[in-house]
Order: structure tokens, then sequence, then C-alpha cells
């Protein structure tokens, strides 16, 4: 891939502005992929969020508004839980930016205080809610991955600025 190119080379040695005009081509390339990639991304992420809010209408028409309602989310009189997703960053970068970021998944236990949210609806709750909870999980997943396709397209955007001044320093 064009990425491994560009993060392996050696920029004491870019002598020519030739050498600098390549580089700067496959990193515009390698930018055009990842704003596709990022459109594409940001595109399923509203048809899955579109599609879950869809279910649970679903699933209120079908079992009636108060069953799937807003009564049955917690208050603040309702014990504190922990969320059975996270989102956390595997490294950093000398900018401090995040180089990757990582979705954790939790195991469902009421001792650590993780509990399942669709509990909360009951215990035979509607295959509507069930598929509405699938397609939420999707989305945050394509969030975290859209996430990490804008971090490397910032990255390579930083690059190609620092590529475009080595150009001005050789002219």
């Amino acid at each position: 891939m064009i990425q491994m190119t560009i993060n392996t080379v050696n920029w004491a040695t870019m002598e020519s502005k030739k050498d600098i005009c390549e580089l700067m081509d496959k990193l515009t390339i390698e930018i055009l992929d990842l704003m596709e990639d990022e459109v594409k991304l940001k595109i399923d992420i509203e048809k899955n969020s579109n599609s879950g809010n869809l279910l649970i209408a679903k699933a209120r028409y079908i079992q009636g508004q108060q069953t799937v309602s807003a009564s049955q989310l917690p208050t603040e009189n309702t014990p504190e839980f922990k969320a059975l997703m996270t989102v956390g960053s595997d490294g950093q970068e000398s900018t401090g930016d995040a180089v990757n970021v990582a979705l954790e998944q939790h195991r469902v236990s009421k001792e650590d205080g993780y509990i399942d949210p669709i509990k909360w609806f009951g215990i035979l709750v509607p295959q509507s809610l069930q598929l509405a909870r699938t397609r939420f999980v999707k989305t945050i997943e394509l969030v975290v991955s859209c996430t990490n396709t804008q971090l490397q397209l910032n990255h390579a955007l930083r690059q190609l600025t620092g590529l475009r001044q080595m150009k001005e320093v050789h002219s």
C-alpha cells in the first residue's frame, strides 16, 4: 500500500525535486482513497442508524407506545452502571494525535456494573427491538472505523504539507 511507502521514506535523503513530486503524487492518490472510504463509511453509518430507528418504531407499533418508550430508560434513581462498549486509543503520535481508535466490548456482569440495556424493556423483547440493537452496535463499529479513516487522512494531509514545504525549499 502507498501508506507503507510514505512511512518508510527517509526524509533526509530526499534530494531531488522529482522524488518529492512522485511521493506527493502517491500521497494525493492515498488521500483520495481515504476520502472515498470516509464517504462510504458515513453513508453506511446513516443507513444503519436509520434502519435502527425504523426498527424501534416498528417495535413501538407492534407492542404499543408504552412498552418501548423513554419510561424504560434509567433515571437519576437507577443504580449506576457501565457502558458495554467503550472507545480507547491504541497509541500516540509525537504530535499527540491518536494513531488508532479501538472499540472495547465488555461482558454483561452485574457484579462489575455491566448490565444489558435491552433488559430495560422486559424479558421477552420484540425481535425488531433486538434487530435495532444489532443495527446500533454496527453503527458504533462503523463510527470507530470512520474515526480511524479520518485520523489516517489527517496524517496524510500533514505529510503532504511537509512535502510541499520541502518542494519549496528545493525550488
